[in-house]
């Protein structure tokens, strides 16, 4: 129960600048189609009239750990005899001992005598084009989100999954959630109460009949942005999770923190300020109310898309691969490779949560995120 209250504490206190300062310090298994993952490709926009993606979600903390809110994750994709595989790296994570990357790193910088004076050392690029052909690494974040509108998926509203964030995006979040400019004020754009949805509006790339395949890998999210009312988070079902008077509450409350923001003089801010304070000690068990809810739905983006030890089968068939690759030879002819199926990491079902979770008694509005 006291770690719980702690954890209940930490999100209402939570800084929103906290989100990109752990992004900037952080640093696969094979990937099918993952239920759990949400997508807004605009060739799936059944609903949509100018052919773009609509639909509305929030981006929320991650209920089980306040500093992985954003998820690294680094990927490498192999080929071999068997096939297609990919394995997720401790780049992820920072961890330069990656046994890929290192293996990378030995044909991408490896030197060979200099033929006209072999006491000198020289690139030899050979093994570094080798390398540039045979490593294939892709990095991506991503967030844990409530679809709250989505008229091209209607049975997906209400779920909790996980996004990949493309760079426009996570660009404004970040610049938002910690403006460089220190007169603007944060946006707690991740708060379970006080965050507002973010507009997918995704357009697909440009029809050429040369390249028909800008259409896909043109896929533009410029008009993607965050709107600026609050959107609590609501049931899995689609219905509200908070009762009329809470959702009140929680209006008023950000009303008033407007208010004293905007107030242009002392006794205005103070009048706000106050409103605050007599409103606080409702807001605090909503919040355990909303983790609760959370925790008993949604999966962990850290244990779902980012880095985790490699079981033994996969270690083995990474190792014969680099094997292969770092002795210049074709891995996808390899008859030594382990003969049994690995058990790799996939995109499957993730069974909910049955976390337990207590509100405080006695909460303290001291630490109100805003």
């Amino acid at each position: 129960m006291a770690e719980n209250n702690s954890f209940i504490d930490e999100v209402m206190g939570f800084d929103p600048s906290a989100v990109a300062t752990a992004f900037e310090n952080s640093g696969a298994n094979e990937r099918k189609v993952n239920p759990n993952i949400y997508k807004t490709n605009p060739k799936d926009a059944t609903a949509s009239e100018d052919g773009n993606y609509h639909s509305r979600v929030r981006v929320l903390l991650n209920p089980y750990n306040l500093k992985r809110n954003i998820v690294h994750q680094a990927r490498y994709s192999m080929k071999d005899q068997r096939g297609f595989f990919q394995a997720i790296s401790p780049l992820s994570d920072g961890d330069k001992n990656c046994p890929i990357f290192k293996g990378w790193k030995k044909l991408w910088f490896a030197t060979k005598p200099d033929p006209e004076d072999p006491t000198k050392q020289i690139p030899d690029t050979e093994k570094k084009a080798w390398a540039r052909a045979k490593f294939d690494k892709s990095e991506s974040d991503w967030v844990l989100v409530q679809i709250i509108e989505d008229d091209n998926k209607p049975d997906q509203v209400g779920m909790f999954k996980v996004m990949k964030m493309p760079s426009v995006i996570l660009n404004r979040l970040l610049a938002k959630m910690n403006p460089t400019d220190s007169k603007k004020q944060k946006q707690p754009l991740m708060d379970y109460l006080f965050g507002p949805c973010l507009e997918m509006n995704v357009a697909p790339g440009p029809d050429d009949p040369d390249k028909p395949e800008r259409k896909q890998r043109e896929i533009n999210y410029d008009l993607c942005d965050f709107e600026s009312d609050p959107t609590p988070i609501m049931k899995v079902d689609g219905t509200p999770l908070f009762t009329d008077d809470e959702i009140e509450m929680i209006e008023d409350y950000n009303t008033a923190n407007n208010d004293m923001i905007k107030a242009k003089t002392e006794n205005k801010r103070n009048e706000a300020a106050k409103r605050k304070e007599e409103l606080a000690p409702n807001i605090r068990p909503l919040y355990g109310k909303a983790i609760e809810y959370i925790k008993t739905y949604a999966i962990d983006p850290v244990v779902e898309c980012g880095y985790s030890a490699w079981d033994d089968a996969l270690t083995a068939r990474v190792n014969a691969w680099l094997d292969k690759v770092l002795n210049m030879e074709d891995p996808e002819s390899d008859t030594t490779a382990p003969a049994q199926a690995p058990s790799e990491k996939t995109e499957k079902d993730a069974p909910a949560s049955t976390a337990e979770f207590t509100v405080a008694k006695e909460p303290d509005e001291s630490d109100l995120p805003f």
